[in-house]
């Protein structure tokens, strides 16, 4: 499987009428860095390795 890489524009296209959203011009730029981040951040989280057997923590603690 080839990797693609994020499109934040086509998801905004797909999922703005979906969610019936009229996304305003001069909003549209600040939505897209949004969601470079939010794909940046899920990248992080699925490469971390977890045991087959891994529970969430009861308590998280800084």
């Amino acid at each position: 499987m080839a990797y693609k890489p994020f499109d934040a524009d086509a998801l905004i296209d797909a999922t703005a009428p979906l969610l019936q959203l009229q996304v305003a011009p001069e909003h549209r730029a600040g939505i897209k860095a949004n969601l470079k981040t939010a794909g940046k951040m899920a990248a992080l989280v699925e490469q971390m390795k977890l045991e087959d057997d891994a529970e969430p923590a009861p308590v998280y603690r800084a």
